[in-house]
């Protein structure tokens, strides 16, 4: 069950959640404190004390999505597969009802060096806590290698599909499955090209291969 914040806590997500459909209303997030402060109703010396700069004023709402996607994982039927237990997660924490929201506001986030910044910290935060979550469904100790690996998978799929949704007019839920299926795959384990020597001329033919320039006699 998706636990619950403490007063000032809600009061903080509340303001990121007028802040956040701000940004949107408007389509950029150049806006001054004073105006923020103006149209979200509470004062600059309140914006202030919920959020030391504007750029964390996003950061609410993203810890909420981190919040609901844990709390399905926790939530959902253990027999069901962990595939599709995480979409669903990803589902109910950036699309439902709040996919207007993530389909207008993370454009306007990664344009935004700062927000980006605070996104970045915040697909962190949400690998650590996603560990000890998906550790007992792999029957993993939830400091293992494993299970941070595992955590590590399912944060970077999120951040790789919203960045497709917004780079490439991906659908988020059809790229982010599409990633966590990468994952899976062990890529990583799969029988490697042979590299030359260390000090060794390149090869004209890899060059060919590989879409270089066409070699010369």
């Amino acid at each position: 069950m998706e636990r619950e914040i403490e007063p000032r806590e809600g009061a903080r997500l509340r303001a990121s959640e007028k802040c956040c459909a701000l940004f949107i209303a408007r389509g950029t997030t150049d806006l001054t404190i004073t105006e923020i402060a103006s149209e979200i109703g509470i004062s600059q010396r309140t914006f202030y004390r919920y959020f030391p700069v504007k750029a964390e004023s996003v950061g609410p709402v993203f810890d909420w999505s981190i919040r609901r996607f844990n709390a399905v994982i926790v939530e959902t039927n253990p027999d069901i597969a962990l595939t599709e237990v995480l979409r669903l997660a990803f589902r109910a924490s950036l699309l439902g009802e709040s996919a207007e929201r993530t389909l207008q506001l993370f454009p306007l986030v990664f344009r935004n060096s700062e927000m980006w910044s605070v996104f970045m910290r915040k697909v962190h935060d949400g690998e650590l806590s996603v560990a000890p979550v998906l550790a007992p469904r792999l029957g993993l100790a939830a400091d293992s290698v494993a299970a941070r690996a595992a955590a590590a998978a399912v944060a970077s799929s999120i951040r790789i599909a919203l960045e497709d949704m917004v780079t490439a007019g991906a659908d988020p839920e059809t790229a982010y499955v599409r990633t966590l299926a990468q994952f899976t795959s062990r890529p990583l384990v799969a029988t490697p090209r042979r590299l030359p020597e260390v000090g060794s001329p390149p090869r004209h033919a890899n060059l060919t291969s590989m879409g270089g320039a066409n070699s010369t006699p």
